[in-house]
């Protein structure tokens, strides 16, 4: 059983209170922090850690130091080929891929996963398979509910959502050391783990990511536009901005047209315009119409996600303005 766990809730909410109090997080964010890097201990102990990588806002923050936001979400892909399916896929095979995906994560991964708990001594941590919508559903979350010590906030629940799917692209990755908070700042005592090594995809990657996603979002109808928690994303590609991934990213065209093309097959919505996605008509903004929503929410994130520096909203949306404008100027184009 791991040493920090078996010490009774007192004392764990009296370490959680001195990192809170040290590092400038709430303490139920602290406490959330350790949760997450046991559950992504757990995941890639598995056998098919090989076949997977940590990709996300949370690998932003955990694996490379970029973002200060909270995140509860472990985001994972699972490589297709270990289903048996390779890189260029028709939509029939799109279909298979999903099914395969869907039927290995709720049968396969999710048990073993829940038994990993077990075994490793977290008998009161509840996992639940999150219901879907059909059974070729891609990605699948699973839910896991730890025993809490620390006063909570009703902005970030007390769970870890761990969402894995087939359908991502995992180059390129990098192996990135992981640690806790309580292992930073305990690294000394009995109690403090290891940190461990775990295969994260490269933020370059994240970053184009976010600004084709944002992309897509805007050319929805306005009353389909998802705002809650959103402006997330202004933020970490703001983060991203002010690192050498930036200008990796928009000199690397291959990477710029394999994520594309692989939006434009695999991961398809219908009614987006994918002739759009070329550098010169890239647009992060948020239209007129849902701008001030989106500064609510931004609000929110700095009051409760947000512990490092918080720009306010027009700063950001000028440092987005000026990405914009940077992508609008790529001299190259793609296959589209």
């Amino acid at each position: 059983m791991n040493n920090f766990y078996k010490l009774d809730s007192k004392t764990k909410l009296s370490i959680f209170e001195q990192i809170s109090a040290r590092a400038g997080l709430p303490v139920y964010a602290v406490e959330k922090d350790w949760w997450v890097v046991q559950t992504l201990r757990l995941v890639f102990q598995m056998d098919i850690a090989p076949h997977i990588v940590f990709k996300g806002g949370t690998s932003l923050s955990k694996a490379w130091s970029i973002i200060d936001r909270f995140s509860e979400d472990i985001d994972l892909a699972l490589d297709r080929s270990f289903l048996g399916f390779e890189k260029n896929l028709s939509k029939t095979q799109v279909g298979k891929l999903r099914k395969a995906s869907f039927s290995y994560i709720s049968e396969e991964f999710y048990p073993a996963l829940e038994q990993l708990f077990i075994d490793n001594g977290f008998a009161d941590v509840q996992i639940k398979l999150r219901e879907s919508r059909s059974t070729d559903q891609d990605p699948l979350i699973i839910e896991i509910y730890y025993p809490v010590v620390t006063p909570q906030s009703e902005y970030i629940e007390p769970r870890v959502l761990v969402e894995l799917g087939s359908r991502s692209l995992k180059e390129p990755n990098t192996q990135r050391k992981i640690t806790s908070l309580v292992n930073e700042y305990f690294r000394d005592k009995d109690f403090a783990d290891s940190p461990i090594n775990i295969t994260t995809v490269n933020p370059e990657r994240t970053l184009l990511e976010k600004v084709f996603l944002l992309h897509e979002e805007f050319q929805k109808p306005i009353d389909r536009v998802r705002i809650d928690r959103m402006s997330r994303h202004l933020y970490d590609i703001e983060r991203l901005m002010r690192t050498d991934f930036l200008n990796i990213a928009l000199s690397n065209k291959d990477l710029y047209q394999d994520i594309v093309s692989h939006r434009k097959t695999i991961t398809a919505i219908r009614g987006i315009d994918y002739s759009l996605y070329q550098p010169n008509t890239i647009n992060p903004i948020p239209p007129d119409e849902i701008i001030e929503a989106w500064g609510s929410d931004y609000a929110d994130m700095c009051e409760t996600m947000i512990y490092g520096e918080r720009l306010s909203f027009d700063e950001l949306m000028s440092r987005i303005n000026q990405l914009k404008k940077k992508i609008n100027e790529v001299k190259w184009s793609i296959d589209i």
